[in-house]
Formats: structure tokens, sequence, C-alpha cells
């Protein structure tokens, strides 16, 4: 997800309280004050993280010979398409879990992803604060 689509999806989200809390752009009332009005702590973009690592981890738990598995560590060959390559779902969950500090299998005792309830701990206590884009 690039920069312009998440700015996109905070704009719909901010839309939404807004909505909510009967509130209308000309009152002009900080976003932040919204957010607070509706006791809203996170914004989707840190709830899409977090389901987007969750799902890997559920990936990472099948065994080696099933599809998915196949599939997430697949890289096809041949040649790709001309200008920036986009971004997949394997970038996508290497960029979260860098800025949540996880790496693959370096927590119990030698045996990741095994512990469900370990793995969405650890998801949720390295939660990064994504800055509001105030559109």
């Amino acid at each position: 997800m690039n920069k312009r689509e998440q700015g996109k999806i905070l704009a719909t989200e901010m839309e939404f309280w807004w909505r909510c809390a009967k509130k209308t752009r000309l009152d002009r009332i900080p976003n932040q004050e919204i957010r607070r009005r509706m006791s809203v702590e996170d914004d989707i973009l840190t709830f899409i993280e977090e389901k987007r690592l969750e799902l890997y981890g559920h990936v990472r738990r099948a065994p080696p010979d099933r599809w998915i598995s196949r599939i997430t560590e697949w890289s096809p060959l041949g040649r790709r398409r001309w200008g920036r390559p986009r971004r997949s779902f394997r970038d996508e969950v290497d960029s979260a879990m860098t800025r949540r500090n996880l790496e693959d299998g370096d927590w119990n005792h030698g045996q990741p992803w095994n512990d469900i309830d370990e793995w969405r701990n650890r998801l949720r206590e390295g939660r990064p604060r994504h800055p509001i884009l105030y559109i």
C-alpha cells in the first residue's frame, strides 16, 4: 500500500469519525479532538497492519507442503514489467515487522509461530504509532 492509498484510507476514516460526531469541517475542530471525543486510539492503518501480521503468522504455522506456504515463498521466473516494482505482501510484512522490532523466529525458544497467543501479544506490544495525515 503506497502513501497515496494510505492517505485516502485515513481521510475516509476521519470522514467517518466526523459524521459519527455530527460535526462538519465548518466547525473547525482539529482531527485529534474528534478522535478524542470519539475515544479512538488507533487508526485504521494500525488495524490493517495487525491483521496482515496475524495472517502472516497463520501462514507460517501451516505445514510447508500446503499450497499457501508454497505460494507465499514463491518467486516468479522471467522478467518483470517496466516501472517501479509493486510492493508485495512479503514487503509489507517485512516493513511492519521491522517497525515493531520483530524478526522471523526470534522467540518461543527456537519454535517460532507455534504459539498463537504469544505471536499476537508480540504484535500488540510492539505497536507503532502512525502519523495521522490531515487532509
